[in-house]
Formats: C-alpha cells, structure tokens, sequence
C-alpha cells in the first residue's frame, strides 16, 4: 500500500489504528466492541482480519515499547541553523545530522530549504539549559547564524507523526 493508500482507509480501520496507537495490546474483541458501541457492526474476526490487512499493506509497520518519560520535562528546544555557502555544504549537514544524533536528547534533524539550512530538535532535561549549543559549538566554523527557539508539545497527533518515518 503506497502512502498515498492512508486517505483511503475508512472509519473502521483509522478507528483500529488509533485504539492500537493508544494500546498496541488492546485485544479484538475490545476494539470489536468499542466499535459497536460507535455504530459498526464488526466482529472480532473481522478486527483480527483487518489489523492482519493494514500490517501487510505496510500500514502498520510493527509495534513498539513507549518508556514513561523519567525527566517528566516537557520543554524542547528547535535550533535553526543558517550554514556558511561551500561546495561541501550537503557534507557539513551529514556531519552536523551524524554528531547531533549521538546526543541524548536529540529527536530530529532536518534540512530546510529558504532562509535556513537545517532545524535541530532537542529535548531539554531538568538543569539543561539549550543542549543546541553543543552542536553550534562544535560547528562553529561553519555556522553563519542560528536561532535557538524553547517550546512545550501540548498534543501530539502519532498517526500522522509516524508518516514522518516512511
């Protein structure tokens, strides 16, 4: 299934995706019966047959542990990078994108296009005060500017996040 295939799934199976989201474990006959209470007549067959469907068309890529968050700090930091122009610009990114995934806290690395060339996303722990620095220190030599913004995620919605790993 191309990913093109996730605006032609119906409301049975977003509904299986997002309980499973929720609870990976959550048994058939559960999901079966959260969705008859919602108007659809299925079985728990029917539910088994689907979540084999939706693993097989790539769907549903597999199932993981999610660890409760120790540092209980909900605080990130996005740092813009504005990078100097070079014929190895490509190869400054992959060595930024290779040091800045070797630290703890980093959740994303990704190339913009425009005014600036690469966004860092780092999780700041408690006593941390902009973990970026690490990266612009290091960097330094090929960093023309750069914007360290802190933010706090409120609501995440997973199911399209995890499109982000295709």
């Amino acid at each position: 299934m191309s990913s093109g295939s996730w605006s032609n799934l119906d409301k049975v199976d977003q509904k299986i995706i997002e309980i499973l989201n929720t609870n990976a474990r959550t048994p058939s006959k559960e999901i079966a019966s959260e969705l008859r209470k919602s108007g659809h007549d299925v079985s728990d067959r029917t539910i088994r047959k689907r979540i084999e469907r939706l693993e097989k068309s790539g769907i549903i890529k597999g199932y993981k542990a999610i660890l409760t968050d120790v540092s209980e700090s909900n605080e990130y930091e996005a740092a813009f990078l504005k990078l100097k122009p070079a014929k190895s610009l490509e190869s400054t990114k992959d060595s930024i994108k290779d040091f800045a995934i070797t630290l703890p806290n980093y959740l994303l690395v990704a190339n913009l296009k425009g005014e600036w060339n690469m966004i860092v996303i780092m999780k700041i722990e408690s006593g941390q005060n902009q973990p970026s620095l690490k990266i612009i220190e290091k960097f330094s030599d090929d960093v023309v500017d750069y914007r360290i913004s802190e933010f706090d995620i409120k609501n995440v919605n997973l199911l399209n996040m995890s499109l982000l790993l295709l």
